[in-house]
């Protein structure tokens, strides 16, 4: 159960801890997550650790092969879980290879992908870019249900700051002409008032697509700090540098509660928000980030009298 001992900060909604609550309860309600196939190869079983029907997110990163990649889709299908493969155009040697990867996917029991262009600075086959793989029309003909497609809060090292709204606009033109819808995935964050005005600017911009928070999940700072250097998430690392004790609780482990109670609250105060659920990054282990996310998607949690987020109860 939560607690009744919220206070509002000044100049922050005063929105009854009742209320905020079940914004945090909607907010991790669908949460969804990521896994490698060597985290999944950790995990005894995920309906031990997931809700049934979770959406899991099976990387494919550069140097991995399909052949380790389906079996954790198939597992995933078979173990009651909506799984996504990453499709990453950039790292798709020719059309046999996307050909190959997304009809095995399909076969393995995923209706759902993240498409996206991929970290790698040049093209290793025919496609560049997430239009690339949603134009060749593929996605359609297999029967895939919903797409997901990146966000970037803080802009891309891979692509120009310029070239951002003219993909985003693209993106959103094609979930209109097409039957499959597109949902937003964004790079992970710690800064939640970053997050809220960049889906205000998007939004503002011509934006209609949902929009799921990318966070990190319970990790310890040192390997947050490692993953925000290399995933280039420059303005959120300064933001956690600078929040000293308020991250660096548990000694040296941070959690996202601050990032979810700001995003409630924002949702709360701006109804048309397209930032709708939680995408969780496990940096510090997909066995408690998973628990963390149930426990907080179950109500488990105890609001602090100050407003600046909660505590998960064991």
């Amino acid at each position: 159960m939560t607690s009744s001992r919220l206070a509002a900060l000044p100049g922050e909604s005063s929105a009854a801890p009742a209320d905020l609550a079940s914004a945090i309860i909607a907010l991790l309600r669908d949460f969804s997550i990521e896994v490698t196939p060597r985290q999944a190869a950790k995990v005894d079983r995920f309906a031990a650790l997931l809700p049934p029907g979770t959406r899991v997110f099976v990387t494919f990163v550069p140097g991995e092969t399909v052949d380790a990649v389906l079996p954790v889709i198939e597992r995933l299908a078979r173990e009651g879980m909506r799984p996504v493969p990453h499709i990453a155009a950039r790292n798709l040697l020719a059309e046999a290879t996307f050909q190959h990867y997304l009809r095995g996917a399909h076969a393995c029991g995923a209706r759902e992908a993240l498409v996206i262009a991929g970290g790698a600075r040049r093209p290793a086959g025919p496609y560049a870019s997430t239009m690339d793989l949603l134009n060749t029309g593929l996605f359609e003909e297999l029967g895939f249900t919903r797409l997901y497609v990146a966000g970037h809060p803080e802009g891309s090292p891979d692509i120009p700051p310029a070239e951002l709204p003219r993909a985003l606009a693209a993106k959103n033109a094609w979930s209109a002409r097409r039957d499959v819808p597109l949902e937003i995935v964004t790079q992970f964050t710690f800064d939640g008032g970053r997050l809220t005005a960049w889906e205000r600017e998007i939004r503002a911009a011509g934006n209609r697509l949902p929009v799921r928070a990318g966070l990190a999940g319970p990790a310890s700072v040192t390997s947050l700090l490692k993953y925000a250097r290399m995933c280039g998430v420059t303005a959120s690392l300064g933001f956690l540098q600078r929040s000293g004790g308020r991250f660096l609780q548990l000694v040296g482990q941070a959690a996202p509660d601050g990032v979810i109670t700001a995003l409630a609250r924002a949702r709360m105060e701006d109804p048309d928000s397209r930032l709708y659920r939680v995408h969780f990054y496990p940096f510090g282990g997909f066995a408690r980030t998973a628990a963390w996310a149930r426990a907080v998607a179950r109500g488990r949690f105890t609001l602090f009298a100050d407003g600046s987020g909660f505590a998960v109860e064991s």
